[in-house]
């Protein structure tokens, strides 16, 4: 076998053709400041957001009809027990994730950081004692983990994120849809920040309080409801596609031509910030979803694990 060597001149002359076409604007050399794109640097993954995403992108490479991967809905599974898989790398088949949004997330630290990894803390006696497990489950509901972040300097190897401005890569944020219920099926949401995408507003800001900031962020999550809805209009549509979520699926020229699926995968949500103290003002659950929750009516809180 032969390699042929390519010189910096080869290198420039090639990007005299097709690379060319990606240079937009004033020619190269003579771009001013503003138009320099704002420093992007790579943040370290923690163990757990690396083990998500290998989950994850694992379980995009199967079929949907394979059922690997699925959200637990209440009341429909009562003999069956959330399950996470992770398989052999370079075998998807063996990889698969069946549970609900606090489990999946409490499965993927324990992957990360439970019995036999190098830390060990991230135990089901852990998560009953800091985060009150309920009698009887394996699992913290999405409405005990809001309530140990909101608490979090009293719980081991977290630590309190009260603004959505500072949230990083791999945070964990959690919503209490209604802290007085006590009969509701889904006690709340959580999530694991990936990314943050910038801001987007909409008319529907204005839900939340006046000056607040709608800062957008790529979550990984397992929910039965995919975060945006392109089927909703054209706009929709236009706005989706560019903050996609990996549970909606596209067939081209099919009816549907959107078919929504559930389970773990990633997509985007927007988190309000006050606009005076940038403390957590609400959320929306989609990018172009017309519905706000303030963060009165339904309290957020999110933490950062720490490795010791």
């Amino acid at each position: 076998m032969s390699y042929e060597r390519l010189s910096r001149r080869g290198l420039l002359a090639a990007s005299a053709g097709a690379g060319a076409a990606l240079i937009t604007g004033p020619a190269a050399g003579s771009a001013s400041a503003a138009e320099v794109p704002p420093p992007n640097p790579y943040q370290t993954r923690l163990p757990h957001q690396i083990e998500a995403e290998a989950l994850i992108d694992y379980l995009r490479m199967r079929p949907w009809s394979d059922n690997a991967n699925r959200y637990k809905t209440a009341g429909e599974f009562p003999d069956e027990n959330s399950s996470v898989v992770w398989g052999t790398p370079g075998h998807p088949e063996e990889f698969s994730s069946f549970a609900q949004c606090s489990s999946f997330i409490t499965l993927v630290l324990q992957r990360a950081y439970g019995t036999g990894t190098a830390y060990g803390w991230a135990t089901r006696e852990y998560f009953s004692q800091y985060f009150n497990t309920e009698a009887g489950k394996f699992y913290p509901t999405a409405e005990k983990f809001r309530e140990g972040f909101a608490n979090a300097a009293a719980i081991p190897h977290f630590t309190a994120v009260t603004k959505p401005v500072n949230l990083r890569p791999g945070d964990l944020v959690a919503l209490d849809y209604d802290p007085t219920a006590t009969s509701e099926p889904y006690t709340g949401h959580i999530v694991m920040i990936r990314e943050r995408k910038g801001t987007w507003s909409s008319p529907v800001d204005s839900g939340v309080g006046t000056g607040v900031v709608p800062y957008v962020f790529d979550v990984i999550d397992c929910t039965s409801n995919p975060h945006g809805n392109p089927a909703a209009s054209e706009t929709a549509e236009a706005t989706y596609r560019g903050f996609p979520d990996t549970r909606i699926e596209e067939t081209p020229g099919g009816t549907p031509e959107w078919t929504e699926h559930n389970g773990a995968g990633y997509g985007h949500m927007v988190f309000y910030g006050d606009g005076t103290t940038k403390l957590f003002a609400g959320y929306r659950w989609g990018v172009n979803s017309s519905t706000v929750h303030k963060v009165t009516a339904r309290p957020i809180a999110a933490a950062r694990v720490y490795l010791d």
